[in-house]
């Protein structure tokens, strides 16, 4: 399971989801969560800085929280 969280001075970007072939508007403090495993996924900035904060937890950890 992942989480990104971006930051920065970016105007305007694009998270694709290439094996569900859905394209969504990635805005400053957005944070999104998916299954990494299931779902391939690229950014793409035409200008501007950008820092993505990303958590990427393990199934070890979903059967210690249960």
């Amino acid at each position: 399971f992942n989480i990104l969280t971006s930051i920065g001075s970016y105007q305007h970007a694009i998270m694709q989801l290439t094996n569900l072939r859905i394209k969504l508007i990635y805005n400053l403090g957005i944070m999104v969560s998916y299954s990494g495993r299931l779902v391939r996924h690229g950014i793409r900035v035409d200008q501007g800085d950008r820092v993505v904060w990303a958590l990427f937890l393990q199934d070890s950890m979903h059967n210690y929280a249960r």
